[in-house]
């Protein structure tokens, strides 16, 4: 299997409901790719998907036929061919035509693709998405009516990496030099000491310093929410919806790997996912509980750490497909699930205590409405501004995409009063 092959499986396993990140790595799992390919296989695959909807519409202008009846198949070999003609300028043009003429060989199609893809390149006119026939990004819109476009836009982009070195184990110079040993551009983060943007990934997934817990690939933004939480050595905490682990373990981290942590999650595949992030990082303070995080019941803890299920409206640049799966009755669904895990989280903290309510996403929906509900039923609690604890924040932490390089995420945090 080659590059373009594994992006077609991948895609055509998204049109089945199936995540894309995930359909990858099971495909490099289960075929010997190089890094090479494995890195244009990532490129074409999420690069297809970001840029759908406007290469949707310009291959519609050359389509013979309805192409939203096509062919999954013949549709996402299309579409990865107008994606590299248009944003891979390092791919020539023959080349573009030749290889998708030759993933659709078994569809008998290649008549049908030589024509759309010429008569594609006959058109080099793209059009800017400027008024979004997909909800949710008609939601954003409507909820950021200044900085939409400029939101949308960036979710075109190729996500920035951050890493977060572990202050238990390592050397934040000597990290820093075997990055560059490696070749990978290394530049201070935004706002917090311990993370780094580097300039890609690569290698570094099977390198020494993610395996032995030097590092974990964490975006800083996400990191700003478990500042928010500014957790204490010899606190009790809880994170309730914890999977796959990355925001447990650097609380364990700025805890100095004293006190507890209850890490819980309703999925034991996902819960899993934690202990191994644990295991490797060298973290001894952290529990576990399989649990639906509506319905068990703990008390007297310190603080408590509600990063909750969301649309992921506010990193649709790592997950593209969100744009095809998000509608009002997902939101409306997801709203309840948020409300609830935080109402049931609100009885496991001692009186002083305080919660943190986050998502990675931007619709008020999930975030403000959720909070505002919770505070007008919960009259012993009190909203604390998040700027008394985190730099680039007001009363909440709200960090939107193509702001700083980073996710969009949302978070509240809140203290029990009595």
């Amino acid at each position: 299997m080659n590059a373009r092959e594994a992006a077609l499986h991948a895609l055509c396993e998204v049109d089945e409901g199936i995540n894309l990140k995930e359909a990858l790595g099971l495909i490099f799992e289960r075929d010997e790719l190089s890094e090479e390919d494995r890195a244009l296989a990532n490129e074409i695959a999420f690069g297809t998907l970001r840029h759908r909807e406007e290469i949707d519409q310009i291959i519609r202008e050359t389509f013979i036929g309805d192409f939203n009846a096509a062919d999954s198949t013949l549709k996402n070999i299309l579409r990865m061919a107008v994606y590299q003609y248009l944003f891979l300028d390092r791919i020539p043009v023959y080349a573009v035509v030749n290889e998708a003429v030759n993933l659709g060989r078994s569809l008998k199609e290649k008549s049908l693709i030589n024509a759309v893809l010429r008569g594609v390149i006959r058109n080099k006119k793209v059009q800017s998405m400027r008024e979004p026939q997909v909800w949710v990004l008609r939601k954003i819109l409507e909820a950021y009516p200044e900085e939409g476009e400029k939101i949308i836009e960036s979710f075109k982009n190729r996500p920035v990496p951050y890493i977060r070195i572990n202050m238990l184990k390592a050397n934040p110079e000597l990290v820093e030099a075997k990055l560059k040993e490696m070749g990978i551009e290394v530049k201070e983060a935004n706002w917090l000491s311990e993370y780094r943007r580097i300039n890609r990934l690569g290698s570094l997934i099977n390198n020494s310093l993610l395996k032995q817990g030097f590092i974990s690939i964490h975006d800083e933004a996400q990191g700003m929410i478990c500042r928010l939480v500014d957790p204490k050595p010899g606190e009790r905490i809880v994170d309730v919806c914890s999977a796959p682990g990355s925001k447990t373990t650097y609380m364990a981290e700025l805890m100095k790997n004293q006190g507890l942590i209850l890490a819980g999650e309703v999925s034991s595949a996902r819960l899993r996912l934690v202990v191994e992030n644990a295991e490797r990082l060298g973290l001894s303070i952290i529990k576990y509980l399989l649990a639906d995080g509506r319905r068990y019941l703990v008390s007297d803890f310190d603080k408590v750490l509600v990063d909750a299920p969301c649309t992921n409206s506010g990193v649709i640049a790592k997950r593209p497909e969100v744009k095809e799966r998000v509608n009002k009755k997902v939101l409306t669904r997801l709203a309840n699930l948020q409300y609830g895990l935080l109402s049931n989280a609100a009885k496991f903290l001692r009186v002083g205590g305080v919660i943190v309510y986050s998502t990675c996403s931007i619709l008020p929906r999930e975030n403000e409405e959720v909070i505002e509900r919770f505070l007008k039923e919960n009259e012993n609690f009190v909203l604390e501004p998040a700027k008394e604890f985190v730099p680039n924040a007001d009363q909440y932490l709200k960090i939107l995409p193509g702001s700083y390089n980073t996710d969009g995420v949302f978070a509240a945090r809140l203290k029990r009063l009595k």
